[in-house]
């Protein structure tokens, strides 16, 4: 028989790995597991642990829709069950995107994490019914807040994963570019700053790489969230939520710095004057200018958050490596200081400017191509709002390279230009 205080240790640890899950059955299981080499072995429960890591340490138990049995979170690229329903036709499907969107889960912020089957090959039911309920948003708290910026009315769920939620980033603007006798295509991300301009990088509007590549720039794209999709939509909670239409904004005017140097990529910001939009709402909304430079009140490591439709590696069983999302992305980035960062840079020469800032240098975490003129973002816990501090400006090649971090236009330092155009 185990000692008394070695069946204590294994009891603090089931149940504390069976409050976390909620999963009542389970709690049997891994008591009588925990009994075995606690009591029958005759080992201590120090004993034990030094030999074999905790069951709640190394399985991360997660729920799955429509399925009676938890499911273990791992990488996306190794759970054979996900790679058969993550095809590209998945991402007109309002049923299927919803259940990718619920079997995300937090495994580790490098890599996307899905919550796997244990013991099966298959999902059994992948998909979210959608003969329910529609969600009211007349009572959203922005109906009564208008016109204040940087606000949104997506609430922070315990569930994590890479895909932003349907009314996540209102601002978040894609950009469209047309070439002769070619379809659309997307190149470059921008933020809504006020009612008739965004915010974006240089390089997305103006320079021979742009035209070479991607053409002319036809549209500014507001309240997207799924391109495969219109509106779009997502069911939660046995509740259909969809976003109002699409907006295709031609640009009216585009204003590119007066500095900006295609060589260095210095003064890399532009602003696009569109038409006036409609009323702003859950799914359209200004983010907020910086009132502060960011390196005054953001240490070196805290977190800074991305978004966009750039290249990423969620999809890339059936959209090959490295291909664009079609459904808005989110990601946190580290701030790194510029000290660090221009010693980082200076084996190619590459000196920072007051203009420019630094952010990411995780591994597997970082800005890709696509994620161009998409901001750099933080959140004020004080006034509830959403600032932009960068802008996406320069990366290496191969995106997410451990210690080399992206580069990013500082709007802050860009203040006086915006507000010769904007007023906010």
């Amino acid at each position: 028989m185990a000692s008394s205080a070695a069946v204590r240790t294994c009891l603090r640890g089931t149940l504390l790995f069976g409050c976390w899950c909620a999963l009542v059955p389970l709690l049997l299981l891994l008591l009588l597991s925990c009994l075995v080499p606690c009591g029958i072995a005759g080992a201590s429960a120090a004993e034990a642990s030094a030999e074999e890591r905790p069951v709640w340490e190394a399985i991360q138990v997660c729920p799955i829709p429509n399925e009676d049995s938890p499911g273990e979170c791992r990488p996306s690229v190794s759970c054979a069950a996900y790679t058969k329903i993550n095809d590209v036709s998945s991402a007109a499907s309002v049923e299927r995107i919803s259940f990718i969107k619920q079997i995300q889960c937090n495994g580790t912020d490098n890599v996307p994490y899905v919550c796997c089957p244990r013991g099966s090959s298959s999902y059994v039911q992948p998909f979210m019914n959608e003969t329910v309920s529609h969600k009211n948003r007349i009572a959203s708290r922005l109906a009564f807040d208008p016109d204040t910026c940087g606000l949104q009315s997506y609430m922070a769920k315990i569930r994590g994963g890479t895909l932003a939620e349907i009314d996540e980033f209102p601002w978040m603007a894609m950009l469209l570019y047309e070439r002769e006798n070619q379809p659309l295509t997307q190149a470059c991300g921008g933020s809504l700053i006020s009612r008739t301009y965004v915010l974006t990088a240089a390089h997305c509007v103006t320079g021979r790489n742009l035209d070479n590549s991607n053409g002319k720039l036809k549209y500014v794209r507001l309240r997207e969230y799924n391109v495969h999709t219109d509106p779009d939509c997502v069911v939660e909670n046995d509740v259909k939520d969809c976003s109002e239409d699409k907006l295709d904004m031609p640009p009216l005017e585009i204003i590119t710095h007066p500095d900006y140097n295609p060589s260095t990529q210095r003064n890399d910001i532009a602003l696009i004057r569109i038409e006036q939009t409609p009323a702003y709402s859950d799914f359209l909304r200004a983010i907020c200018l910086p009132t502060r430079n960011v390196d005054s009140f953001v240490v070196p490591g805290q977190k800074l958050s991305v978004s966009g439709w750039g290249r990423t590696d969620m999809f890339q069983e059936k959209l090959g490596p490295n291909a664009l999302s079609p459904i808005k992305l989110k990601l946190s980035l580290p701030y790194m200081e510029r000290d660090r960062c221009t010693k980082t840079f200076r084996p190619w020469n590459y000196m920072l400017t007051e203009g420019q800032l630094c952010a990411g240098g995780e591994k597997a975490k970082d800005t890709c191509a696509g994620d161009s003129g998409s901001p750099l973002m933080n959140f004020d816990m004080k006034r509830g709002q959403w600032f932009i501090s960068g802008i996406v400006s320069i990366g290496v090649r191969n995106c997410g390279v451990e210690g080399l971090p992206g580069v990013y236009t500082n709007v802050y330092h860009y203040l006086p230009w915006i507000r010769k155009y904007v007023q906010v």
